[in-house]
């Protein structure tokens, strides 16, 4: 059964993704191992830098490997924005790369720093940033929540979401279970759509949402540790987990929550129902991943493999 359930899910991502967004290919629900051949490398002086992306769309996602003896730290920046490598036990380097879902198509120079005991070796690549081809939804919301179109509301929630994600650990909370689905059901709106509430006002969609019937299971979508577990103006009742090293999942609009800041949980653990709180027009999850304060889209990040 549970193999039918995937199978109709992959379908359904591959007719979801393929009409409305032309953000990503289909990924698969969840990371496995080994890890993938790489897209490219370099080499220089004995350190190899792997890139597991051939380009990035806005709100996309991909992850670099370093690999050599006597690594003691290593950086990369792109669009100006830097990021650390973290190691692993096996002496492996890895980066997760992000851009936001606002970033201007083009040609960005990516570098990469790799600082050794005596020296230092330095690696650069140009990155293709391509359209993402977001597109644009209408809706219009009950009498009772029109409030909820406000753009200060709005903003304040976003203000206080981009303080919680703004941390990042020092190491992976993941495990080898990696990111799943939190529901076994359909993707219905897509990352990163142009919103217009109530005729007027434009927003933009940072996550994904999924049909559910009101009191369906939530599942965690990895191991992580809750940041946030209460009620928000426009997402309802939320969970906010963070996953490590700046990746961040979120869950919004439940009927009931399960979990409570401070709590550890396992990958797949029931963290709440779906509901219809805050700003929805009926039952469904809407679910969000930040990577580094950058929402990304959830789908494409699926399909990465990470290592645990």
């Amino acid at each position: 059964m549970r193999s039918l359930i995937r199978f109709g899910l992959l379908v359904g991502l591959c007719l979801l993704v393929g009409a409305a967004s032309a953000q990503s290919e289909l990924p698969p629900l969840f990371q496995g191992a080994p890890p993938p051949v790489s897209t490219s490398s370099m080499t220089s002086d004995g350190i190899r830098l792997d890139l597991y992306f051939a380009s990035l769309r806005p709100g996309g996602s991909g992850l670099l490997r370093l690999r050599g003896a006597g690594i003691v730290l290593a950086s990369y920046v792109l669009r100006d924005e830097a990021g650390r490598f973290f190691r692993l036990d096996d002496g492996e380097w890895h980066a997760l790369v992000a851009l936001g879902m606002n970033e201007r198509p083009g040609t960005y120079e990516l570098t990469v720093t790799v600082q050794r005991v005596e020296d230092a070796v330095s690696f650069a690549r140009d990155v293709p940033v391509e359209g993402a081809g977001f597109i644009l939804q209408e809706f219009d919301l009950p009498a009772d929540r029109a409030y909820l179109a406000s753009v200060e509301v709005e903003n304040d929630e976003l203000e206080m979401l981009a303080a919680l994600t703004a941390g990042a650990s020092a190491e992976p909370l993941w495990d080898a279970s990696g990111f799943e689905l939190p529901l076994d059901a359909p993707l219905t709106s897509p990352f990163g759509s142009f919103r217009v509430l109530n005729g007027a006002r434009q927003t933009r969609h940072t996550g994904w949402d999924q049909r559910a019937p009101r009191g369906s299971p939530v599942r965690a979508m990895a191991a992580g540790a809750v940041v946030f577990a209460g009620r928000l103006e426009i997402r309802g009742n939320y969970a906010l987990i963070d996953h490590g090293l700046g990746i961040y999942s979120g869950y919004a609009h439940f009927a009931d929550l399960l979990v409570a800041a401070g709590q550890t949980v396992a990958a797949g653990q029931i963290i709440g129902s779906s509901g219809n709180t805050g700003r929805s027009s009926g039952p469904h999850l809407h679910w969000e991943i930040a990577v580094d304060g950058k929402w990304v889209d959830g789908v494409a990040f699926l399909g990465l493999w990470l290592p645990a």
